[in-house]
């Protein structure tokens, strides 16, 4: 019988080739190799040692039909050479007819991996080559040597196809083979282990840490809640486990009935010899028949706890003086503790991460006193950037945030008089200045000039007899000229020109609204500034001079010329009217306007504003604005609607918004106080009078204690909102920042001296 058609498949381990004759005998044959020269070598296993060449293994398929099952043409029959030879034994298998058959996983992945075979050969001996070459053949000749038998074993197995196959011994050697290759590699235990490790009786000691574990054997009948966030807030490094079993209900139940009726027994004895007044044990009764009571009815449930923790320190003094302060805290609590004593060992295993509760010192506990051991109760505002802000008032952590990492870098701080606002916005300021944050800020007050003059910041002050002076006339540069073409730079100008108007002149009404919004168009026009232009900033900008004699050209625009006029040859002349000559290349610019008269304050804020927006949108540059007082800008409805539309477009000039208030009655009160709150991502609530408490509560969401915490805190303490976290910070300086920031008037005047 011949099969040409289909081949017998053969799996092996070297270049082999099976032929059949006329007879029915297969024939399988090892070819020599070829050397690159073209000569007939023979073949040499990774040793060099060498082999028999052109052996051939001759199988009658007769004798091997014989053997197979009746009516199976399928069963393969697996004839091995035996010849001595030291590369991997010829697997040679043969199958009738249908070899073909995919069911078999041998014809179908035998050429691939017969190719892959041949060339991972020849990439191990030419590594071997240059091993021996480099003189280093010994320091991977037992990586190698593991190596070689896995690949031999797997290159003729498919796991997913011969499963049932593996036989014990090939399995054996597929073991033994991978223990020898795991020997000389390194895993993640090997990486994370310590290089030395000693037991005592006492501690553990780890490389150069001296480790102590203990355990809680006893609780006191009230556990506080939150008790368990001294010991996580303590200030020392230490692991802590926490192991809850859940137990049979019905079977505490049975052991507490049982457990009162002891204590009756127990009772009833002691009155018959005259002692009626036992308090413990009319207390554990108490407690005993409550609980029972409680489980009966499926308001409590009963677990099994175990609380270790293990505490590290670098010397033995260390770590003694950390546990005893550790002891004491919990002793104070009467949750008492004990050193895991000649089980030094399983205490450190049992607090590792690993699950493993190998000390199993437990206690009873119910759901009440088990949900006070709740351990994820410390809160942290901590990040690799950012400037520091403050202390974390619960653990002592320190508070660094970048607030340009939030969904926006606004924020609003709110806090009575002399409770530390100012304080903390310009330790704000001089961090923020030293991470290369660009720094504007609006001082009403005059009560950051000092620290403007300290750090060689520009301090303009605006007022009627300042040389300084802006043009609320003048354009942004457009960073997009798709975007920001001319014609919308100039329809935000004239919008927010109309908005000053209203401050300057008064409310006007319709029909004077619609004048002014003409009379601007053809104040810019008549400097050449059209809708058409690629670039008005290249133009002289029209001033208030300008507007002024436009509104006497135009008829019925006669009353707002005559009330424009004091702004322009009047009274306050000078001061709107004239050319932008503020130097604007310093990090930190600061315009005060302490020496305005009350009624120029609110119009000289919205034209500064409008300023500092059109800078912003002329540079792309990491910036923050500072507003102090800030109802004096939301009192008036419109200058608080721009400082509503910069919290809101502020994000995409990358500028952050600090508004500032001690007002928060008159703040809550406006339009735009809660919209410019919900567009600031960082809040900061420092001490608040108990008037303003009720307003701050429902918009911040403000538990009973944390408003405890704001009416009773201290200057400069307080709480600290960063989108969806918060926490109670203390604002913290250094020395040298606190002679720089400081607003207390004894100590500026004791500068001054």
């Amino acid at each position: 019988m011949t099969s040409q058609n289909n081949p017998p498949s053969v799996q092996g381990s070297t270049n082999a080739k099976i032929s059949q004759n006329g007879t029915g005998t297969g024939v399988a044959t090892v070819p020599p190799q070829v050397t690159p020269t073209g000569s007939l070598q023979p073949v040499s296993d990774r040793t060099g040692a060498k082999t028999l060449t052109n052996q051939e293994v001759v199988v009658s398929l007769e004798s091997l039909q014989a053997n197979q099952a009746p009516n199976s043409n399928t069963a393969p029959v697996d004839v091995t050479n035996s010849v001595n030879q030291t590369e991997p034994n010829v697997s040679v298998r043969v199958t009738p007819e249908n070899t073909d058959d995919e069911k078999t996983g041998i014809l179908g992945s035998f050429k691939n991996k017969w190719q892959h075979h041949i060339d991972k050969n020849k990439q191990h001996a030419q590594a071997r080559k240059n091993l021996e070459k480099d003189g280093k053949l010994g320091e991977n000749d037992a990586i190698t040597k593991a190596t070689d038998p896995i690949e031999e074993l797997f290159e003729n197995y498919d796991p997913k196809k011969d499963r049932k196959k593996l036989t014990p011994e090939l399995r054996r050697k597929i073991i033994a083979a991978e223990k020898f290759y795991q020997e000389g590699t390194v895993n993640v235990k090997d990486l994370i282990a310590p290089s030395s490790f000693e037991i005592s009786p006492r501690n553990l000691r780890l490389n150069n840490l001296h480790v102590r574990s203990y355990y809680v054997y006893n609780y006191p009948r009230y556990l506080e809640t939150n008790w368990l966030n001294q010991l996580i807030n303590f200030d020392a490094t230490f692991d802590l486990s926490l192991f809850v079993y859940p137990t049979d209900s019905a079977r505490m139940m049975r052991i507490l009935r049982k457990k009162v009726t002891q204590m009756r027994a127990s009772a009833h004895m002691k009155a018959s010899k005259g002692i009626t007044n036992d308090t413990a044990l009319d207390t554990a009764l108490e407690d005993a028949e409550q609980l029972r009571i409680d489980l009966q009815r499926g308001k409590e449930r009963f677990f099994q706890v175990g609380v270790y923790f293990s505490v590290y320190a670098e010397t033995s003094e260390k770590l003694d003086l950390i546990t005893k302060q550790l002891e004491t805290i919990l002793g104070g609590l009467l949750v008492l503790t004990r050193p895991a004593e000649f089980q030094t060992e399983r205490g450190f295993s049992s607090t590792l991460p690993q699950c493993t509760d190998d000390l199993d010192i437990v206690r009873n506990m119910n759901t009440g006193p088990l949900s006070t051991t709740f351990p994820f109760v410390s809160s942290s505002l901590t990040s690799n950037e950012g400037i520091l802000y403050g202390l974390n008032r619960h653990n002592n952590s320190l508070i660094i945030f970048d607030r340009f990492k939030l969904e926006n870098a606004n924020s609003v701080i709110f806090a009575k008089s002399g409770a530390g606002k100012s304080y903390t916005v310009k330790l704000e300021v001089l961090r923020s200045l030293m991470m290369n944050t660009d720094v504007i800020i609006l001082d009403p007050e005059k009560e950051y000039e000092t620290l403007t003059h300290t750090i060689g910041g520009s301090y303009i002050n605006i007022s009627l007899n300042s040389p300084h002076r802006i043009n609320p006339f003048d354009l942004p540069k457009a960073l997009d000229p798709e975007t920001d073409n001319t014609a919308s730079l100039l329809r935000e100008s004239v919008i927010t020109l109309s908005g000053l108007m209203n401050l300057m002149l008064g409310k006007l009404t319709p029909e004077e609204s619609s004048l002014m919004d003409k009379a601007l168009y053809q104040t810019y026009a008549i400097k050449g500034i059209t809708a058409e232009l690629q670039d008005p900033t290249a133009y002289q900008m029209p001033t208030m001079i300008d507007l002024h004699n436009v509104l006497l050209s135009m008829q019925g625009a006669k009353s707002m010329a005559m009330r424009l006029e004091k702004y322009t040859t009047g009274t306050f002349a000078g001061l709107f009217s004239q050319q932008t000559n503020v130097d604007l290349s310093s990090g930190l610019l600061c315009f005060g306007i302490r020496d305005l008269e009350d009624q120029l304050r609110p119009i000289s804020m919205h034209i500064l504003l409008n300023f500092i927006w059109n800078r912003v949108r002329s540079e792309m540059k990491r910036r923050m604005l500072v507003i102090d007082e800030a109802w004096n800008v939301v009192q008036h409805e419109d200058s608080g609607r721009f400082l509503h539309n910069l919290c809101k477009r502020a994000r995409k000039y990358y500028l952050g918004i600090t508004t500032i208030t001690q007002d928060v009655e008159d703040f809550m009160h406006s339009p735009w106080g809660k919209p410019i709150i919900t567009n600031s991502s960082m809040q900061v609530l420092l001490k608040q009078a108990p008037s303003a408490m009720e307003l701050l509560q429902p918009v911040f969401n403000l538990t009973e204690q944390e408003k405890y915490l704001l009416l009773n805190s201290n200057v400069g303490q307080g709480l600290f909102f960063a989108g969806n976290q918060h926490v109670a910070i203390q604002i913290i300086a250094s020395y040298g920042e606190d002679k720089i920031v400081t607003t207390n008037p004894q100590e500026l005047l004791d500068q001054q001296k």
